[in-house]
């Protein structure tokens, strides 16, 4: 490793550490409010990517503070064993729905079960989301960590809204990343399926910087509706993707990441308080962040209403079948 590489590493984690990990989520809680405990009674939400991670740690604080769930993931079985882990007064508030969030067919598939079950949802968690460093295609023909971390997010969110499955002053809280810090809104990042141009990173900041774009869009098209829309960002949290994506980095930082529960704090609270929404901010820690810490990402490659209509080709032209 030569120095330059070795000093922008420690750059790295002098930089971030203290704030994106347990150091600085104790330290900000030591200035938070007192609080009511957490009380979801009455209300019905939709979790995906509930089966590991923030989405299990999801799970179960809402159904702790009242919440029934509609809880998704690919794996029924996987769904089955995170339900069984909770006490066995909450499992029984617990639904579980497979539904394959990497195929586009497999979102409009789980879509149509939710529309035709005729439930109306006071908060959705998109949550589903993966990082891969190497190339891996769907069956439709599409980068998988695109489709999982964003399209699929786009066709759930926009489906449940204009099928009117969302109750009055609803919620839909979308779960970003750090590495969308990395990557300036733009189509050409998306969807890269070519093997000498993919890059897991970049693909994955690319579709995380997308997610935090929409989340504007959709307050400007549906506010009227009485939805609010935020994203959030976790901090550094110990989850199984983020062991297999970045396994030294996870060993590096081990003692001190996030649990899954400190990680989906901030997302629970919006739930609870539901603050007026703000353009072109992520929540971190309970409090407003700005969305761009470099200057090259601040320029977008491509406008929110481009980058919807890249998502609506996507949805109205099949993709092309994956080859071996």
């Amino acid at each position: 490793m030569d120095t330059r590489t070795l000093l922008k590493i420690i750059n790295f984690y002098a930089r971030f550490t203290p704030n994106y990990t347990k150091i600085g989520y104790f330290a900000r809680k030591l200035g938070w409010p007192k609080m009511p405990p957490l009380d979801f009674s009455g209300q019905n939400w939709l979790i995906t990517g509930a089966s590991s991670g923030l989405g299990k740690g999801m799970m179960r604080a809402a159904t702790e503070a009242g919440a029934t769930v509609v809880a998704v993931s690919s794996s029924q079985a996987n769904l089955d064993a995170a339900v069984a882990e909770l006490p066995e007064s909450l499992q029984a508030s617990v639904t579980t729905m497979p539904g394959d969030m990497s195929l586009v067919s497999g979102t409009q598939a789980l879509l149509e079960k939710l529309l035709a079950s005729g439930q109306k949802f006071d908060v959705l968690q998109n949550n589903a989301g993966i990082l891969f460093n190497e190339l891996a295609l769907t069956s439709e023909g599409r980068e998988t960590t695109y489709v999982v971390n964003v399209l699929s997010h786009y066709v759930l969110t926009k489906g449940l809204v204009e099928g009117g499955a969302f109750n009055n002053d609803a919620v839909v809280v979308n779960m970003t990343s750090g590495g969308m810090y990395n990557a300036p809104l733009g189509t050409a990042g998306l969807n890269t399926t070519d093997p000498a141009k993919f890059n897991g990173k970049a693909s994955y900041a690319y579709a995380k910087r997308a997610q935090v774009a929409l989340t504007d869009y959709w307050n400007d098209s549906y506010g009227d509706r009485g939805i609010s829309f935020y994203v959030t960002h976790p901090g550094w949290t110990r989850t199984p993707g983020v062991k297999k994506a970045l396994p030294v980095f996870s060993i590096i930082q081990k003692p001190i990441l996030r649990t899954p529960r400190q990680g989906c704090d901030t997302a629970l609270w919006l739930c609870a308080t539901r603050p007026p929404v703000e353009k072109d901010v992520v929540w971190f820690d309970r409090k407003t962040r700005v969305t761009h810490m470099y200057d090259y990402t601040k320029k977008p490659q491509c406008t929110i209403e481009e980058l919807v209509e890249y998502f609506e080709n996507e949805i109205g032209q099949p993709a092309a079948a994956a080859t071996a």
